[in-house]
């Protein structure tokens, strides 16, 4: 969704990303800005008396030398020790993405170090380039293959690179990053490694009359500054930067992993213009637009149906595909030319969403934002770190938020990763920063309608889902994109019912997002009533909702977690479950609804109403939105634990008997009593069998029957140390069941 800038970033911005991977359009030997081959043999040695991890970087170096004009020339450094064959697996391929519109790059050298001390350099003919490109995505982005020669473990990689920038971004300007760690992708597992850094050496050269603005993310440090006749060079030293176990549901890296942003920009309202001499070309007046607008906007619509309209219009007919060779990524199309070829990357859809609704006088405005989870934005430090954008509109009654760039996102269509965060609208002023609202519980709510049905004997279900929020969306789109449509409905709907294989389903058009997402499924022969029974069990396990709507069904053991537990996504799961009496003429005899559970993370009720046709039941389960400190996570991990412990219930409907004994005998023996407690027990008649023994037990406390059956009632009642009172002095007093 957002390649087309996030190429662009790759280029100027010094990401964790572009350390990782090296960039060779030409091979050539240049002077190292590392260390000797001496002094890596002494530093792996101390890498490993120091750390256990199966790869450590070594040296990470970066030299930085920025012109007048924000012009920028890099070389950059990596020595990588390969301790063992799991690292070995994992750096045996090493990739290099770049913008080709804005750069050029050399590999210096790149070669390796083998556990005998020999250098053996890679071979100029070892490089394989090939587009970056994936997807439905077009543009300048080049990516560099490439394989050292001759790694095993004991062995080290080391190689450097060199970036010429070639073109600028905004005119005299220049902003760029440092971060600290080597982060390697894995493809083949969709996971990154972090490996622990011995050293780190970052300097930066820029002329003597150029500002800085310098912020710090999760590390303190203050670079040392030397002066010459023309320059000022900064310099970054750090050692020892520990590397990162990944963990479900941690924060985002960007709020973990040090890093320094570095701008020459004094203010946004630089980017707002710059911006402008993009965009508001794509404005020009164009007829298509003119007629188009005029068959979207009906006699009688308000604005909200206005908006509404162009949105569903862009989901049904305008793809997401972006064709953007040699512009460089930030440059839009003609919104004519989008609407024309019925195709557009984010940039694109925004500019023909702001032409259309100009037809209709309402005011909307482009919104730079970055969608990488964490991703920094400092009102103080303007920079182009951006890789999405959207439509802000704001008319005299509301605000509204448009991203059409998803396929499944309803309207208005706002991912969850882009909630809560600051984006920069541009306008033809100086630009305006603001935050983009986030959703609660309340927004994001799944009802499920369980409905059990008795025919001729046969018990069967229907389970019906209605959705709303980011969990429609989940939903939708993973239904959309599953080759298997049966086995994705099974996946959501199953774990609902027993992890029953469903007999058959139905669900809405998952491509069509003007219309809510639904989908049902039959469980048909779920229980035959026999003429044998005498009593029917409905039962229940919400527990169920943890491993369909939250990632909360397997979490990892308190003493593992290293980070906090990010929970992103609020939602709310409803659950109307409807219990039909198996006989006609049955009655309840049993009644246990789950326990309401309430605590500081979560919650799940339940309310219970008896009716003539059955049981009717309706739980709540609510997540709100939360970060559970790593403090918290014992108390977090051991109430998500014991849920499904207090998350059953359980309805037992009785066969109309008219040769029950009478409950009401008071003249009855205690023999006769305890026989009456007996099969009140075998109707599942708990409560009743349970005062019935009480009154044995009070005329005669030494019975070890008496006191066997109470300590059965008592259990059923949920009183266990009472029943285990009672079991004892049944085995006192000689009773053996």
């Amino acid at each position: 969704m957002n390649k087309e800038i996030s190429m662009v970033l790759r280029g100027i911005i010094t990401t964790f990303i572009s350390f990782i991977f090296l960039s060779l359009p030409v091979y050539s030997q240049t002077a190292s800005i590392g260390p000797t081959v001496e002094e890596l043999i002494a530093k792996r040695n101390l890498a490993t008396k120091t750390f256990t991890n199966s790869a450590v970087i070594l040296s990470r170096r970066g030299d930085v030398i920025v012109d007048e004009k924000g012009f920028e020339k890099s070389h950059f450094y990596n020595a990588i020790y390969i301790a063992d064959e799991s690292a070995v697996k994992d750096y045996s391929k090493l990739i290099s993405q770049f913008n080709s519109y804005y750069q050029e790059k050399q590999i210096d050298f790149a070669r390796v170090i083998t556990p005998e001390g020999k250098v053996i350099e890679m071979q100029a003919d070892a490089i394989s380039l090939v587009s970056s490109n994936s997807g439905d995505y077009f543009d300048e982005g080049k990516q560099y293959e490439f394989a050292l020669p001759q790694l095993r473990a004991g062995s080290i990689i080391e190689y450097q690179a060199t970036t010429q920038q070639i073109k600028p971004y905004i005119e005299n300007e220049w902003f760029s990053s440092i971060n600290f760690h080597f982060v390697k992708f894995l493809p083949s597992i969709n996971w990154l490694r972090i490996d622990p850094v011995l050293e780190t050496k970052n300097t930066l050269t820029v002329p003597k009359a150029t500002e800085i603005s310098i912020v710090n993310y999760n590390i303190e440090i203050e670079p040392k500054l030397t002066k010459t006749a023309k320059s000022k060079i900064y310099t970054w030293n750090t050692t020892h930067q520990p590397g990162i176990e990944l963990e479900m549901e941690m924060p985002s890296l960007d709020d973990i992993l040090p890093a320094i942003h570095l701008s020459t920009i004094k203010d946004w309202s630089t980017i707002n213009q710059w911006f402008n001499t993009l965009y508001l070309p794509t404005q020009k007046s164009d007829k298509s637009i003119t007629e188009l607008a005029q068959t979207l906007f009906r006699e009688g619509m308000n604005e909200h149906e206005k908006i509404k309209a162009v949105f569903d219009y862009m989901q049904k007919n305008v793809r997401y595909i972006g064709a953007h060779v040699n512009r460089g990524g930030y440059k839009p199309h003609l919104a004519s030319e989008v609407l024309s070829q019925a195709y557009g990357d984010c940039k694109d859809q925004t500019v023909l969403i702001i032409a259309l609704l100009k037809q209709a006088d309402i005011a909307a405005y482009p919104a730079l934002i970055n969608s990488y989870p964490g991703a920094k934005f400092n009102d103080e430090l303007p920079m182009l770190n951006f890789d999405h954008m959207i439509t802000y509109i704001e008319t005299k009654t509301a605000k509204y938020w448009l991203d059409t760039s998803g396929q499944t996102g309803t309207f208005p269509g706002i991912n969850l990763n882009l909630e809560d965060k600051k984006a920069l609208v541009v306008n033809e002023q100086s630009g305006e920063i603001l935050t983009l609202p986030g959703t609660t519980s309340a927004d994001n709510i799944a009802t499920i309608n369980i409905d059990f049905s008795v025919d001729k004997a046969v018990i069967n279900a229907r389970v019906a889902l209605d959705l709303t929020g980011h969990v429609e969306t989940n939903l939708r789109s993973f239904m959309q994109f599953s080759p298997n449509a049966l086995a994705a409905a099974e996946q959501i709907v199953s774990p609902l019912l027993f992890s029953r294989r469903i007999s058959d389903f139905e669900n809405s058009d998952p491509i069509d997002i003007t219309t809510p997402f639904t989908l049902s499924a039959n469980f048909n022969d779920i229980a035959e009533i026999t003429e044998s029974i005498d009593n029917f069990r409905y039962s229940y396990d919400y527990s169920a909702i943890l491993s369909v709507f939250t990632s909360l069904s397997n979490l990892a053991p308190v003493a593992a977690r290293k980070f906090d537990f990010v929970i992103l996504q609020p939602i709310t799961v409803v659950i109307n479950s409807f219990y039909p009496h198996p006989w006609s003429g049955s009655t309840l005899g049993y009644s246990q609804p789950a326990k309401n559970i309430q605590n500081e993370f979560f919650e799940l009720t339940h309310q219970v109403q008896e009716k003539t046709d059955g049981m009717h039941i309706s739980s709540t389960f609510i997540l709100p939105k939360q970060v559970i400190k790593v403090a918290d996570y014992t108390n977090f991990y051991q109430q998500v634990s014991e849920l499904p412990t207090h998350s059953q219930s359980l309805f037992v409907f009785l066969k109309p008997s008219p040769s029950a004994p009478n409950p009401e005998d008071n003249n009855a023996t205690i023999s006769s009593k305890i026989q009456h407690a007996k099969h009140l027990l075998e109707q599942a008649q708990f409560a009743k069998a349970l005062k019935v023994i009480e009154e044995v037990v009070a005329e005669d406390n030494n019975n070890g029957e008496a006191q066997y059956l109470l300590g059965l009632s008592l259990g059923f009642a949920g009183k266990n140390e009472q029943s285990e009172q009672a079991f004892e002095r049944a085995e006192q007093l000689g009773y053996q069941d």
